[in-house]
């Protein structure tokens, strides 16, 4: 005798408000970790920490939860017989896996910047779909916990039950290889069974729990993790699946409370029960406004950014659900249901309204996202940077199909408030100026040099430092091709005095970056050098904006053959000389995670990247081939820079780069100062170059060039091989 089925739970109105939940939830946990946090918030509020931590809160138990109910409503498909689950359930979804992981990776191929990993050639894109799941794992992991909870269904529960803790905690310890995104199909999947072998235990319960139950669950799954974070043990096996665990159960615990609200509730249940079209379109739709309004957020003023720091991630996931919804009702108007279902079986051939309707073209749908796309077209255009001009400075190269780089840290030359040194700085560089022999010479002017315009950012207060020459010391930069202007002294006598420096500097044939967006090209003997200036301020390239970085260095990158970066970032002080791959701060002032910006620069395209700021040497770095020096030093001081000893140092790189931007050769040259005049003299005992060794293979003992005494540098050993 054939058993029968059990009841459908697909009416009970708590298990759909929980999937609305759950879909809200996932796509705010998207639009937090994959949009949100990509703006380079410059408040001095932490309020996308806070956002931040929320996600954090949430993400421990949210797949476990949703897998958990999915589990709760297929209890009654795996009581039916193989043909009632084989077509609708794990065809269905293995069909919209491979259907939307397709769509997903041609919409995807748009946004480069967008954070998530899309398949570029069919066969990483079969490698996706059979190893790694792509973004839509879920419908894969419907259909294999289907066939699996099939299978099991005659097997004992709790048999089942203590199979899948033992599994997720082996998953936890790493004792066990996964298959799947961010490891979850084991892991996560584990639930899903206990959902189907739970069924009739959650439908007989949860309508009983009361709020006080609710509540405890809820500040219990808080303390549990919130020890977890502060006890650093989300490694030790058994926990982070404990937590987890706890978290579903108070999420779950919630379901029938939320689902009997008057308003909301039944907003919830109708979300839920159109749950899969949001989980399938969110994504290219948050990209398309990643695309769009994450530079601009990033640029917007103080209190633009204050008010949407703390309403965007809401207000953008209720836009985000509301145009999915509709995109999803504009698919069923058209007759486009094969998108979110297995095609219908052909009941008939014979031409008729049925088949008319079948073969309608989709006009709505079509339109919708032909707006969506130039929507995007016009964002992206408009946040477009450019690339090189096709009319560049032309000369000479001093070695054929190759390029030679001087290059300095921190440039000083003299301080009118200061009077130092005496002479204006007119004999500054003498010392060491035989040393400018390279095809491009550069490097950070780290003063105004403009007759008095009237503004001082110090005024009266005597513990500002505002540094500015006459228009006439421009001259005494002889020798230098290029200086960086991105960094928090140029501005010292505002707007007019930012702009009267670039042009005294170009009165001299000396050119000048750092504005915002801005690439200077050089061609140098038919190969094409790009040069950028960052630093952590507005109206910059600024290095805490990694997406802009990214950005505009890959621009520079499609139009030059070789691009050096200039950055002024980090720390400062005599004791800045360690790269901790950790934000860095002074003067309340946010200078970056240096490490995280050089890598940025370098995988989006630069060859070289030339670092300034702490006023202390740092160590150097080998990342994909390139060079990154991660301070310079100072290179003099007119007599300002240099108050303690270890500020006092600084190193000449004398770089050669082939066509292509690979590493041929390379040098520190040594200078030393006293603060009383600060004209950087040669250091015949190499003890900057020595320096900046010994920091780098303490900061990066695996990825550090060699420095040796005479000041030549080389590869790491591994990077020789």
């Amino acid at each position: 005798m054939t058993a029968a089925p059990a009841p459908s739970p697909t009416r009970d109105g708590w298990g759909d408000a929980a999937k609305g939940i759950l879909i809200v939830l996932v796509v705010f946990w998207h639009v937090l970790m994959k949009q949100y946090l990509q703006v380079d918030w410059r408040l001095g509020v932490p309020v996308p920490g806070a956002w931040g931590l929320l996600g954090d809160v949430v993400w421990p138990f949210l797949m476990p939860l949703f897998l958990l109910v999915s589990g709760f409503y297929a209890s009654a498909a795996v009581a039916r017989p193989w043909a009632a689950v084989l077509r609708p359930k794990v065809l269905r979804f293995l069909y919209l896996y491979l259907l939307w992981s397709l769509i997903h990776a041609v919409a995807m191929r748009a946004f480069p910047d967008f954070p998530t990993l899309v398949p570029r050639t069919v066969t990483e894109f079969v490698e996706a779909v059979t190893i790694s799941p792509p973004d839509t794992w879920y419908l894969y992991a419907l259909a294999l916990w289907f066939v699996v909870a099939k299978v099991l269904r005659r097997v004992s529960p709790w048999l089942v039950i203590g199979a899948a803790a033992v599994l997720t905690v082996a998953v936890s310890a790493g004792a066990t290889a996964i298959v799947g995104n961010r490891g979850s199909l084991l892991a996560d999947g584990t639930f899903f069974l206990l959902g189907v072998h739970l069924a009739p235990q959650i439908r007989r319960l949860l309508p009983r729990v009361t709020l006080p139950v609710v509540l405890g669950l809820v500040a219990a799954y808080g303390a549990a993790f919130a020890a977890m974070r502060l006890s650093g043990t989300q490694q030790v096996p058994g926990v982070w699946p404990a937590v987890a665990l706890l978290g579903t159960a108070a999420g779950l615990s919630a379901a029938p409370s939320t689902a009997r609200l008057r308003v909301i509730g039944p907003a919830l249940v109708r979300l839920g029960r159109r749950s899969l079209p949001v989980y399938l379109l969110h994504m290219p739709l948050l990209a398309v406004v990643d695309a769009v309004a994450t530079g601009w957020l990033s640029d917007a003023r103080p209190a633009v950014q204050l008010v949407a720091a703390v309403a965007w991630p809401v207000v953008l996931t209720a836009v985000l659900v509301a145009v999915c919804l509709l995109l999803a009702r504009l698919a069923d108007r058209d007759g486009a249901r094969w998108l979110f279902d297995l095609p219908a079986r052909r009941t008939s051939t014979a031409p008729g309204p049925t088949m008319r309707r079948r073969l309608r073209a989709p006009w709505r749908l079509t339109l919708a996202v032909a707006l969506l796309a130039a929507c995007t077209v016009a964002g992206a255009r408009a946040t477009a940077v450019p690339g090189c001009a096709d009319d560049v400075r032309t000369t000479a190269a001093t070695t054929p199909g190759r390029v030679s780089i001087g290059g300095v840290g921190d440039v000083l030359l003299h301080d009118v408030g200061h009077r130092v040194p005496v002479d204006g700085g007119a004999g500054h560089f003498d010392a060491v100026r035989s040393w400018f022999t390279q095809d491009l010479v550069t490097g950070n002017l780290e003063q105004v040099i403009a007759d008095d315009t009237g503004f001082d950012k110090c005024g009266d207060r005597a513990d500002c430092l505002s540094f500015r020459s006459e228009r006439d010391a421009a001259q005494y930069l002889e020798g230098f091709d290029l200086m960086n202007l991105a960094n928090n002294h140029t501005g010292d006598h505002g707007p007019e005095g930012y702009a009267a420096t670039a042009d005294a500097l170009s009165e001299q044939g000396i050119a000048s970056v750092g504005a915002r967006d801005q690439i200077v090209c050089t061609d140098i003997g038919g190969t094409r050098v790009a040069v950028i200036g960052f630093a952590p301020y507005s109206g910059t390239n600024r290095v805490t904006d990694l997406r802009h970085v990214r950005q505009v260095v890959a621009a520079a990158a499609a139009t030059a053959d070789v691009v050096v970066v200039h950055a002024h970032m980090g720390a400062e002080g005599p004791e800045a000389n360690v790269v901790s791959g950790e934000p860095e701060s002074v003067f309340g002032e946010d200078r970056g995670n240096v490490r995280a910006f050089a890598h940025a620069a370098v995988d989006a395209g630069a060859d070289l990247v030339l670092g300034h700021g702490p006023h202390s040497l740092r160590g150097t770095e080998w990342h994909a081939g390139k060079l990154i020096a991660y301070s310079l030093g100072n290179f003099g001081g007119g007599g300002v820079f240099g108050a303690e000893q270890a500020t006092r140092y600084g190193v000449y790189l004398d770089i050669t780069l082939d066509h292509d931007g690979s590493f041929v050769s390379g040098r520190l040259r040594s200078v030393t100062f006293e603060h009383a005049d600060g004209r950087p003299v040669p250091d015949p005992s190499g003890r900057a170059a020595a320096l900046v060794d010994r920091f780098g293979q303490r900061d990066f003992p695996t990825s550090a060039p060699t420095i040796d005494d005479a000041g030549v540098l080389a590869p790491p050993p591994q990077a020789r091989t």
